[in-house]
C-alpha cells in the first residue's frame, strides 16, 4: 500500500506504489502462500477509500491496543474503571506475547487473524472458568480499597459532575496529544528518519511477510534466509505487524502503534496511578476521577518519553513499555487479598510489558516497591500491604515463567552478555544535578546546550509534592517520586558510580531513559495538587463565605480556570515545541534517510529485478524500503553498517574491488547480487567505536562509492542522489 505525497526537505515524496498481498483465512494460519490480492483495492472495496481518513485510522490503532486487554479484562469479571484504564494496554502486550510464543512453538502463522481467533479462545476460556467458579462459589470477591466506606466521596450532582469534569478533561487532553503528534508528523504515514525506526520497520515488516513473531525468531540479519537471528525485544514490532495486516503499510502501522501508546495509553495510565494513590488516602468518587483527568492531561504536556526517544534515535518501544509502568503499579497498589485471578492478568501484562522492552519490568519493579514504602505511613496503608504480598508473588512468579523465552533469546542470541555502557553524560555539581528535576530540560539533541526546558511542569511538580506532604492523602506517590529523583540526581551528579549509576545500568545508562521516571510522576502529582486545592475550597469552614452547597461548584470552576489557563500559555508553548521536535524526523526532517527518490527506486527494482535476485545495499539510507514495502531480498538492515555476517562487511568494505577480486565475486556469486542500491546522501549515523571502518561515525559504505566505470557494473535507474546498477559477474572469477 502506498504512501501519501508528504513534503521532505521541500521536495515532495511521491510515495511508492507497493502491492501488498493480503492471505486469505485459511491460508493465512496454514502458511500456504495464497493468490495475490491487492489490499489497497480491498480495503477500497470493503469500507470504501474516501472514508479511510486520519482518524479512522487512528480508532483503529486505538482498537488493536486496547480491545484485546479491555475484553479480557471484562469477561474475568474486572469492571472497575482503575483496572481498565491501567490493565488494558498492558494485558494487550501480555496476549500477544502468549500469541507470539504459541504460533513460535507450533509453526502457525503470527498474523491478525490467528490473533482473532485466539482472542475469541481465551475469552470462551475464561468466560467457561468465571462461570464454573462462580457456581461453585458465589460469593464475590473481596472489596478493595474503592469499596472501603470511609473514603471521602463527592456525593449526588457535584459527585456526578466532578466524574463528568474529570473525563471532558481527560478527552481534552487526549486530543491535545493526537494534535500535536498529527502536527509533527503531517501525516500518520510520514515515516520517521530516524536510524532506530529502520530496525522497527524492518521487524514490522519481517513478521508481517513471514508470520514469525517469537523471541527467538526475532531478529534475523540475513531476512533473505531468514538466518543470524539476533534478539530484539519483538512486542512492539508484533502489535506493529497486526495493523500492517490490517492497512498493508508498515510505516503507518509504526506511526499509528506510537501515537496510541503516547497519547491515549499514557494519559489512562497515568490517570489509573492518580486513582490509586488516591483511594489510599481516602478519597473516593468524584474527586479520584477530577484527579486522574487533570494528570490525562497534563501527561501529553510531557517530552518524555514520547517525543524526546522518537527525536533522538527512534527508540520507540522503550518509549511504549514506559507508558505502561504508571498503570501496572497502580493495580499492584490496588490488589486485594485472594485476588488470585487479577494477580494472574497483571503478570501476564508485566511479562507483555518486558515484551515491549525488557527494561520496563525493572521500572515497574522498582516503581512498585518504592510506591509500597509510602504505604506503610497509614494503618490503612499497611493493611492493604499485607492484603496484596502474596498476590503480587503470584504476579512475580507468572511474570517471570512467562518472560523465560525472552531471557533466553537475549542470553542465547544475543552473545550472552550484557554491556555495562559508560554513561552518556558528563557528571555535574551536585546543585545544577538537583535543579534538573525542576528545569526539566529537554536536552539531546533537540537541545545540546540544555537552555530549554519545561520549568513549569517541573515547578508543578513540586507542588504536587508540597500537596501531598500537606494533605497527607498520596504518601505512595511521594516516596515514589523520592525514590526516581533521588536516582535523578545522584545519576546527574556521578553518572559512572554510585547510587544513581548503579540503577542506571539497566537503562544503559542514558539520562534520558533514566530521567523519564521522574517525568511520568509529574501527571498524578498535578492530579493531587489540583484536588487538593478542591479540598481545601469544599472543606475550609471557618470564615469561608461561600455557602457550602455551592462549595463544589466553585472548586471545579477554579479548578478548570487555572487548568485552562495552564494550557492555553505554558502548555500550549510545551505543545509547539513538541511538534517543532517531532516535525525534525518526520514532517519537515532535518536530515533524510527516506525521500521520494528512494521510493521511486524501490518501486522500479520492484517491477525489474526478477525472483531470487538479491540487492546489495546500505541500510544507512533509505534502501530498506526495498523489503518493508515490497519484500525484495536486500543484503543488509543494519544502519551503521556493523554486521555479524563477515561477507556483508566485505561487501560494503570493498564492493568495487569486484572487478579483481576473486573473494568479492564469490560472495556475491554465493549470494546471487544482482543490483546493488546507492544512495549517495546517506546520513551520518554513530557507531559503537569498534567499527570495522575505524571511524565513530558512518555514512555511505566505502565499497559503494567510485562505482562508475566498473566493468559488469550498468546503471540501470536514477533518481536525485539514488542510483540502482545492475551487476553482470564474467563467468569466472579471477585468479587470486
Amino acid at each position: 500500500m502506498s504512501r501519501p505525497a508528504t513534503a521532505v526537505n521541500g521536495v515532495s515524496d511521491g510515495g511508492g506504489h507497493a502491492t501488498v498481498h493480503v492471505s486469505s483465512l485459511v491460508t493465512r494460519i496454514l502458511g500456504t502462500p495464497p493468490p495475490p490480492i491487492d489490499s489497497r483495492a480491498l480495503t477500497a472495496l470493503l469500507i470504501g477509500e474516501g472514508m479511510l481518513s486520519e482518524a479512522v485510522r487512528l480508532a483503529v490503532g486505538i482498537l488493536v491496543v486496547l480491545l484485546p486487554g479491555f475484553s479480557i479484562l471484562l469477561v474475568a469479571g474486572v469492571r472497575e474503571r482503575l483496572w481498565l484504564a491501567g490493565l488494558s494496554a498492558p494485558l494487550t502486550t501480555g496476549f500477544v506475547l502468549l500469541v507470539s510464543l504459541f504460533t513460535g512453538v507450533t509453526g502457525l502463522r503470527f498474523g491478525l487473524l490467528t490473533a482473532v481467533v485466539a482472542l475469541v479462545v481465551v475469552l470462551l476460556v475464561l468466560g467457561g472458568v468465571r462461570w464454573l467458579v462462580r457456581r461453585r462459589r458465589p460469593a464475590a470477591d473481596p472489596a478493595g480499597p474503592a469499596e472501603d466506606p470511609r473514603l471521602r466521596t463527592l456525593t449526588g450532582r457535584a459527585g456526578t459532575a466532578a466524574q463528568v469534569l474529570g473525563a471532558l478533561i481527560a478527552v481534552a487532553g487526549v486530543g491535545l496529544g493526537v494534535r500535536m503528534w498529527h502536527k509533527g508528523l503531517g501525516s500518520w504515514r510520514t515515516p520517521t528518519q530516524e536510524h532506530d525506526t529502520v530496525t522497527h520497520a524492518v521487524l514490522t515488516a519481517f513478521t508481517h511477510f513471514t508470520g514469525k513473531a517469537a523471541p527467538w525468531q526475532i531478529l534475523p540479519i540475513d531476512v533473505v534466509h531468514d538466518t543470524n537471528v539476533q534478539f530484539y525485544p519483538p512486542g512492539f514490532t508484533d502489535i506493529c505487524a497486526l495493523l500492517t495486516d490490517i492497512f498493508g503499510d508498515t510505516m503507518l502501522s509504526l506511526n499509528l502503534t506510537t501515537v496510541v501508546f503516547m497519547v491515549v495509553v499514557l494519559p489512562l495510565s497515568v490517570a489509573a496511578f492518580t486513582a490509586a494513590v488516591l483511594r489510599h488516602g481516602r478519597l473516593g468518587r468524584g474527586w479520584v476521577e477530577l484527579a486522574a483527568g487533570v494528570a490525562a492531561l497534563v501527561s501529553v504536556q510531557l517530552y518524555r518519553p514520547g517525543i524526546a526517544f522518537a527525536h533522538d534515535g527512534g527508540v520507540l518501544p522503550n518509549a511504549a513499555a514506559m507508558t505502561l509502568m504508571p498503570g501496572l503499579v497502580a493495580v499492584m497498589l490496588v490488589i486485594g487479598k485472594r485476588h488470585w485471578g487479577r494477580a494472574v492478568l497483571v503478570g501476564v501484562a508485566a511479562a507483555g510489558a518486558f515484551n515491549l522492552h525488557p527494561s520496563a519490568l525493572t521500572s515497574v519493579a522498582l516503581t512498585t516497591v518504592a510506591a509500597m514504602v509510602g504505604l506503610l505511613f497509614t494503618k490503612a496503608g499497611r493493611l492493604a500491604f499485607v492484603r496484596a504480598l502474596l498476590p503480587l508473588v503470584l504476579t512475580g512468579v507468572v511474570a517471570v515463567v512467562l518472560i523465560v523465552p525472552d531471557v533466553l533469546a537475549l542470553l542465547r542470541l544475543g552473545g550472552g552478555t550484557v554491556v555495562d555502557a559508560p554513561a552518556n553524560i558528563p557528571g555535574s555539581p551536585l546543585r545544577e544535578s538537583a535543579e534538573l528535576v525542576a528545569r526539566l530540560p529537554y536536552g539531546g539533541y533537540f537541545d545540546p546546550g540544555g537552555t530549554m526546558g519545561q520549568l513549569v511542569l517541573g515547578l508543578l511538580g513540586l507542588a504536587g509534592v508540597i500537596a501531598t506532604l500537606l494533605s497527607r492523602r498520596a504518601w505512595p506517590l511521594l516516596t515514589a517520586w523520592l525514590f526516581w529523583a533521588a536516582v535523578m540526581v545522584s545519576f546527574h551528579y556521578s553518572p559512572n558510580s554510585g547510587f544513581g549509576a548503579t540503577i542506571g545500568r539497566y537503562y544503559y545508562r542514558v539520562a534520558n531513559r533514566l530521567d523519564t521516571h521522574v517525568y511520568l510522576l509529574i501527571p498524578p502529582l498535578a492530579g493531587v495538587l489540583f484536588v487538593a486545592l478542591g479540598l481545601f475550597v469544599v472543606a475550609v469552614r471557618a470564615r469561608n463565605p461561600i455557602p457550602a452547597r455551592l462549595r463544589p461548584a466553585v472548586a471545579f470552576g477554579l479548578i478548570v480556570v487555572l487548568l485552562g489557563a495552564l494550557t492555553v500559555t505554558s502548555f500550549r508553548g510545551y505543545m509547539n515545541t513538541g511538534a517543532l521536535s517531532l516535525s525534525q524526523r518526520y514532517a519537515a526532517p532535518q536530515f533524510v534517510r527516506y525521500n521520494a527518490a528512494d521510493d521511486a527506486a524501490a518501486k522500479w527494482l520492484h517491477e525489474n529485478a526478477a525472483p531470487g535476485e538479491t540487492i546489495l545495499n546500505n541500510a544507512n539510507d533509505g534502501s530498506t524500503l526495498l523489503y518493508v514495502d515490497y519484500d525484495l531480498p536486500i543484503l543488509n538492515i543494519v544502519p551503521d553498517g556493523h554486521s555479524p555476517i563477515e561477507d556483508n562487511i566485505t561487501l560494503l568494505a570493498k564492493f568495487n574491488d569486484f572487478p579483481a577480486d576473486p573473494q568479492v565475486q564469490n560472495i556475491l556469486r554465493a549470494k546471487n547480487v544482482r543490483w546493488v542500491y546507492v544512495d549517495s546522501s546517506a546520513p551520518t549515523v554513530g557507531t559503537d567505536g569498534h567499527h570495522w571502518t575505524g571511524q565513530l561515525t558512518f555514512s555511505l559504505a566505502p565499497g559503494l562509492s567510485g562505482l562508475t566505470g566498473l566493468p559488469g557494473l550498468t546503471k540501470a535507474f536514477s533518481s536525485g542522489t539514488v542510483s540502482v546498477y545492475r551487476l553482470d559477474l564474467p563467468q569466472t572469477p579471477p585468479r587470486g
